[in-house]
């Protein structure tokens, strides 16, 4: 099995707003793309416009923590510092989203967008309850979410593992 079946993804676009679009004023909390994220998006031809540098305020910090606890977040990224992230439009779309979804392929998409809605929180398999979301408005367990997803448990756990590695928190006690 691949990556999620891309087919939930370009169904949830038909129908509008995705995870790929942020509430104005929303984009402090756009999750970062690690060096090597950045990289692979780079070497497949798309430019430097689809990044933007961002300040580690103290409010992203803070939720990066909760959604990734019992790793050294505030280390990685620390005050004063920044991190890269994708860019958005004015009306705040990731660039990269199109009509029928991501124009990423798959492979090289950010981890956490392939990941989502589907996250590992102090080693539970569980997911993302965002409103826009098909497959959050679909299903009533992991169980059903994963087979919606079209993912096993253990592809999540190593998604999620290759993030924390990719942003250097990957000496994870809970995994």
């Amino acid at each position: 099995m691949s990556d999620f079946s891309p087919l939930v993804c370009v169904r949830c676009a038909d129908r509008g707003r995705t995870c790929c679009a942020l509430s104005g004023g929303d984009e402090e909390f756009c999750f970062p793309v690690s060096a090597s994220e950045r990289l692979a998006i780079l070497a497949s031809g798309i430019g430097a416009e689809a990044f933007v540098s961002a300040p580690n305020t103290q409010a992203f910090v803070e939720q990066l923590d909760q959604l990734i606890p019992d790793h050294a977040v505030k280390d990685i990224f620390p005050a004063n510092g920044s991190h890269w992230r994708l860019a958005t439009t004015t009306g705040g779309q990731c660039i990269l989203l199109g009509g029928a979804g991501c124009g990423l392929e798959r492979s090289i998409r950010p981890f956490y967008c392939r990941l989502f809605p589907l996250w590992v929180y102090r080693g539970q398999l569980t997911w993302f309850t965002a409103e826009e979301c098909l497959a959050n408005e679909q299903c009533n367990s992991i169980a059903d979410m994963l087979r919606f997803m079209d993912a096993e448990a253990r592809e999540i756990r190593s998604l999620f593992r290759a993030m924390c590695h990719a942003l250097g928190l990957g000496n994870s006690k809970v995994i």
